[in-house]
């Protein structure tokens, strides 16, 4: 009869909790709560639902999720069978492809994607599996509009819930967002200053809880820092191959970070896992499933270890 009792008991302060979540605002969290981001208890799902819970009772909040949809997209580059690493003693080898740039002699055609058909509804998440250079860098790319270095068959097709090509890399650019494997920052800046940045370089226009930019941005920075563990780092510069900073899997996390800020509706996320220990690993992809299920963001990754792990983190229900 205890044991009974007691899970009564625990059933109903959890109901508490979530009504106290759904119903306040969380810029006003309370210290020591699950929205307190500097507190011990805090719950990056809760944080979430009470966000959108609080900007759907506003009538000016839009909110946007978006799809995307593409037939027949094939990719393609040039290049030459040979390449040198251009040193002084093989500098003089590049020449030849010099003369034949200048003669308008056009080098090979390599394709990258051929007829690649599919549909990503918004919400939905999609997990791209394949092995390094089979394409699928080029194909995350494609979708997020970042062609450089490539180009498009003519009749590739891809649309975005309605808004063309065209009109998404124009007009709306920041609505999908593409993450590289590689960590580029501004190394001597930290990891405060880094994620305050993009936080308000983001920031909506109608600002919920009639908070300031300044604030919005470092309650938000607070959050992601939090959620992916590396509030210790604040005042730590970001560094790089040379100049002396965050540690690797850190910077990693700190990449995540900056892209999880920009609360973009369609992501796509290249191999952002690598260098990560598998509880990060984990926590990135419960990150993902949560924008996907409570705001509407629309995810492609590709991913090359952890496999089993991110399949049962997004094959398993966290509510």
């Amino acid at each position: 009869m205890s044991t009974e009792l007691h899970q009564l008991a625990r059933r109903s302060t959890h109901q508490s909790t979530n009504t106290f979540v759904e119903d306040g605002n969380p810029f006003e969290y309370q210290e020591g709560s699950r929205l307190d981001p500097n507190g011990d208890n805090f719950n990056a799902r809760a944080w979430a639902k009470a966000v959108m819970n609080f900007q759907r009772k506003d009538t000016h909040f839009l909110e946007r999720s978006v799809g995307v949809v593409w037939s027949n997209v094939s990719a393609f580059g040039h290049g030459s069978g040979s390449d040198y690493q251009k040193t002084v003693g093989n500098y003089v080898f590049g020449l030849s492809t010099l003369v034949s740039k200048l003669a308008g002699r056009k080098s090979s055609r390599i394709d990258i994607l051929r007829n690649n058909c599919g549909l990503l509804r918004p919400g939905e998440m999609l997990v791209v599996l394949a092995p390094p250079g089979s394409g699928s860098s080029t194909f995350l790319k494609t979708l997020a509009g970042e062609t450089y270095g490539y180009s498009l068959v003519a009749d590739s097709h891809i649309n975005y819930s309605g808004v063309s090509y065209e009109d998404m890399h124009s007009r709306f650019r920041g609505e999908a967002i593409y993450t590289a494997e590689q960590d580029i920052h501004f190394p001597n800046m930290t990891v405060g200053d880094t994620l305050y940045f993009a936080a308000r370089a983001r920031a909506p226009k109608d600002i919920p809880g009639r908070l300031s930019p300044r604030a919005y941005a470092e309650i938000s920075r607070d959050v992601i820092m939090s959620t992916f563990g590396i509030k210790h780092t604040i005042n730590s510069n970001v560094g790089n191959d040379f100049i002396r900073g965050v540690s690797g899997g850190e910077r990693k996390r700190v990449t995540i970070a900056e892209a999880a800020l920009s609360n973009s509706p369609l992501q796509f996320w290249d191999n952002s896992t690598r260098g990560l220990d598998s509880a990060t690993a984990i926590e990135f992809c419960r990150t993902l499933k949560t924008q996907s299920e409570i705001c509407g963001v629309t995810t492609a990754v590709a991913i090359y270890q952890y496999v089993a792990i991110v399949i049962s983190v997004l094959s398993t229900d966290h509510s």
